[in-house]
């Protein structure tokens, strides 16, 4: 979410709507009155433009722009906006945006960060929580967001302990988490006594050491291109490593040869995982003697015979490279 840190100090009107523009390029179409300040629009100039229809008021503190596509995520960016910069999509309404199925975003619930400054609106409801995991929100496709584990946690007291179960599922096979990530991002809050923390407790606790939630489509669907290019199907949702030196859990291994692949969401992966966390991990796995191939979705879905030709380029590469222990 984009938001001034300043005034931008004197602008002429031709420069000011231009950044204006830029603002809205960015935010889905919209801008804000404290964005309109800060280009040194004055109220009156603001209410010119809009009786002129070259911006359309949605509250009196968030715009649009004529003609900007009119998407769900307009509607979310818009909420968060006319609530204030410390708020985050909440609740069903995050799970929605994440892309778990059985929930829908509207009604729109936010969270606003304890101290920050914001204000009522008639586009959202409001909670207000008293404490929060660190991290806990994220930006996907240009809105503010709490993280996965977190907007799982909000809703649990109100699912059914076998509905909690598929959404976990489901959640864990998008990758958007899994059992040990959310122990450690919701650590802190699980003993707190908030509604959810009991039900998710025990789920977490009733799963077996080393869980494997059902198949996906994304799983088959790689399977499938090794079948197809005669290339042996590995091993799926495998922890690597001892109690001592865990290496993590990745998505597919090689049955046969010290390969593991790995398969990253092009829309989730860069809002839930940093770069830096990524390369910590990849280097634990080449340390315990790994090579790691990435892959994204769009990779599998999309361009199958690029995707066999990748795996079958490092199998090839590591030849008879000795198997470490899993």
């Amino acid at each position: 979410m984009s938001h001034p840190l300043g005034v931008l100090g004197a602008m002429t009107d031709i420069g000011a709507d231009a950044q204006l523009a830029r603002w809205a390029e960015a935010q889905h179409g919209l801008v804000t009155r404290a964005q309109v300040r800060a280009v040194g629009i004055s109220d009156e100039g603001w209410w010119h433009r809009l009786a002129t229809e070259r911006w359309v008021a949605i509250t009196h503190r968030v715009a649009r722009r004529p003609g900007a596509p009119r998407t769900v995520a307009q509607r979310l960016l818009a909420a968060a906006l006319d609530v204030g910069p410390s708020s985050y999509l909440s609740h069903g309404s995050a799970l929605a945006h994440w892309g778990v199925n059985g929930f829908d975003v509207e009604p729109i619930d936010l969270i606003v960060v304890r101290g920050g400054r914001e204000t009522a609106t008639k586009l959202a409801t409001v909670h207000r929580p008293c404490h929060l995991p660190d991290p806990f929100g994220t930006v996907l496709d240009g809105v503010p967001v709490v993280r996965p584990a977190l907007a799982l946690l909000q809703v649990a007291h109100g699912l059914h302990p076998l509905r909690l179960k598929r959404v976990l599922d489901q959640m864990w096979a998008k990758r958007l988490l899994s059992g040990p990530s959310m122990r450690r991002e919701l650590g802190p809050l699980m003993h707190r006594g908030r509604p959810g923390t009991a039900a998710l407790r025990r789920l977490l606790d009733s799963l077996p050491e080393h869980y494997v939630p059902p198949a996906t489509g994304l799983e088959g669907r790689f399977d499938e291109i090794l079948e197809r290019a005669g290339l042996p199907t590995m091993r799926r949702q495998v922890d690597l490593g001892d109690d001592e030196h865990w290496s993590g859990r990745v998505d597919f291994r090689d049955r046969e040869l010290p390969l593991v692949v790995e398969i990253d969401s092009e829309r989730y992966h860069s809002a839930l995982s940093a770069v830096e966390d990524d390369a910590a991990r990849e280097a634990k796995l080449v340390a315990a003697g790994f090579s790691v191939l990435r892959l994204t979705d769009h990779d599998v879905w999309r361009r199958p015979a690029w995707t066999a030709q990748e795996v079958q380029r490092v199998r090839l590469s590591l030849g008879h490279a000795r198997r470490p222990a899993a």
